[in-house]
């Protein structure tokens, strides 16, 4: 497949938690001890809910006597990556006696994003398998030595965080034309409550990129994004440019960044 990004990741957790239907549609186990079970593992349910939009989930080769031997297709938008879960070791009985091959598709913005969320979220390396070795055969065919495999995945880590410094320093300079703009204004106008409340949100919107470049420093990408959406908001109401209310807030302003729940914290230093 062209400009697709393949990883090995040591599963640490499994369990029987999904079922594919008779239509083969993948969907949350709802009890009972019928056909169907799949057990996914941590790998592939911290990448499917770190991705940035919904994920439409295609089950390529479902299991048969394996539950957790299956292929895997995930789609968010513009970025794809297919999950292959494979033993490694131990014939198979144990569950960290599997690895999943990841195939990440989509331009490298994605991919390297994808690739930052998902380390952050897991908690662990997930080139630190259980049996280093026995991972050799597999790793091998993925053109990789073990050395060379982990590079590979801090390599991904360094260009997502990158993406978010650059994200970052974008606001940054957006901050810089607004308050210029925002100085010239004053000149004009003077003291007035309108005034006195765009230099007020102008220090708020400093305040939140430092949240912004904090919570970078911890490799959380979510709070990366929320700042950035704060900072943007403050902005818009700073720039005189636009013409918003006054009040604290943007009615009728749709952010172009995304505000998810918080996720756990992970640093990845």
């Amino acid at each position: 497949m062209s400009n697709t990004f393949r990883l090995a990741a040591q599963v640490v957790r499994a369990g029987p938690h999904h079922e594919v239907d008779a239509e083969g549609r993948l969907r949350p186990r709802r009890g009972g001890k019928g056909p169907g079970v799949v057990y996914l593992g941590n790998v592939v349910t911290t990448l499917i809910h770190g991705l940035q939009e919904a994920a439409t989930l295609t089950m390529v080769k479902p299991p048969k006597f394996d539950e957790q031997r299956w292929e895997l297709d995930v789609k968010a938008g513009d970025l794809s990556v297919r999950i292959h879960s494979r033993p490694y070791w131990g014939f198979g009985l144990f569950t960290k006696g599997y690895l999943n091959v990841l195939e990440f598709s989509g331009s490298d913005a994605l991919r390297d994003r994808a690739v930052f969320d998902l380390v952050a979220a897991l908690g662990q390396p997930p080139w630190a398998f259980a049996w280093p070795a026995a991972s050799d055969r597999i790793l091998s065919r993925l053109g990789f030595n073990r050395s060379e495999h982990a590079k590979a995945w801090k390599d991904g880590i360094q260009r997502g965080r990158d993406g978010l410094l650059d994200d970052i320093r974008t606001m940054e300079e957006r901050r810089e034309t607004v308050a210029k703009r925002l100085h010239a204004y004053l000149d004009d106008v003077g003291d007035s409550p309108t005034s006195t409340h765009r230099q007020h949100r102008l220090m708020e919107a400093d305040e939140d990129l430092e949240h912004a470049r904090k919570a970078l420093k911890e490799d959380h990408a979510p709070g990366v994004e929320r700042a950035l959406a704060r900072a943007e908001a403050a902005l818009i109401e700073v720039d005189p440019l636009d013409e918003v209310p006054t009040s604290g807030q943007s009615e009728g302003v749709t952010s172009v960044l995304s505000v998810e729940d918080d996720l756990d914290v992970v640093d990845l230093t």
